[in-house]
């Protein structure tokens, strides 16, 4: 038995060592993480990165891993700790190996609540929605995109495009740009029929008009989805005419959306339901009972 522990022994330190041989690097998306195997990275939970940042050869590649939250609440980034300038937290918060902490700059929380203003552009939405395992386009100019910055994140309010009948997110240039009448960015974020989420705008959008409550569900303070869908017939009961990927979709992106901001379900609501005068809008059309129960 000795003899295999030696062996076993003899086997795993090489791989160990392979992983600091290769050290450590900082991805394209400018998060910290470490040069390690494509087959390792997937592994651990990570993503790779192709774009030649590490030494070795093509399968050693920048593996780095998504966004954290600390035990005291602060939002962080999941990277090796010796890359980390801030706190790493020990508490298996990340995946990857024990390298691999929540690394935060400061001890207070750093995303919104129900109630607190920000202020601030939402540059984290990418990697808010990453971290829910979904897939994202970063559409150019988003972090910087806006009519000013976010008051605050206090709702969520979810559309459809009633845009073209094919594509996948044929309304993209629209909903970024805007209409003949309506400066765009008309909603942060996009979703295209395969489930797939664009982030559009990091600041104020103008998706909502006026609303039952704009402290609430106004373009200052509430979220705006533009989901691609033509949007008939217009229903209220549940959600035939869409894509069942692209519908869950939507349920798991807004889950991501009200873990990262304290958005509870009461004030994830559907157009129809923030707009005034009643009747205004009929976005989107599947029901929103169905779909605030999906959300817990």
């Amino acid at each position: 038995m000795w003899v295999s522990m030696q062996l076993m022994v003899m086997m795993i330190l090489p791989l160990i060592a392979l992983g600091q041989q290769y050290g450590t690097c900082t991805g394209t998306n400018g998060r910290k993480g470490e040069c390690i195997s494509i087959n390792q990275c997937r592994s651990n939970g990570g993503a790779s990165d192709p774009a030649n940042l590490c030494p070795g050869d093509n399968t050693i590649q920048c593996c780095t891993y998504p966004t954290c939250t600390n035990s005291n609440g602060v939002a962080g980034q999941c990277q090796p700790t010796s890359t980390c300038a801030g706190n790493s937290d020990p508490a298996n918060l990340c995946p990857g190996g024990n390298n691999i902490q929540c690394c935060t700059s400061g001890s207070t929380p750093t995303g919104p609540g129900t109630s607190t203003p920000i202020n601030t552009m939402l540059t984290g939405l990418a990697d808010i929605l990453r971290g829910a395992g979904l897939n994202v386009v970063e559409v150019a100019g988003w972090r910087t995109r806006g009519h000013g910055v976010m008051s605050s994140v206090r709702g969520i309010v979810v559309h459809h495009t009633a845009g073209a009948a094919t594509g996948d997110f044929p309304s993209l240039a629209v909903v970024r740009d805007g209409t003949s009448g309506l400066a765009g960015p008309l909603s942060q974020l996009g979703l295209g029929r395969s489930g797939t989420w664009f982030i559009i705008a990091a600041g104020r959008s103008y998706h909502a008009g006026s609303t039952l409550d704009d402290s609430v569900y106004g373009n200052n303070n509430a979220i705006g989805i533009e989901a691609e869908g033509v949007g008939l017939p217009a229903t209220d009961n549940g959600h035939a005419y869409w894509p069942e990927v692209q519908y869950q979709s939507y349920i798991k992106g807004v889950k991501a959306l009200q873990r990262a901001y304290g958005v509870p379900t009461s004030r994830v609501l559907g157009h129809k339901e923030a707009a005034v005068p009643k009747g205004r809008k009929i976005d989107p059309n599947f029901s929103m009972a169905e779909f605030r129960a999906n959300l817990g």
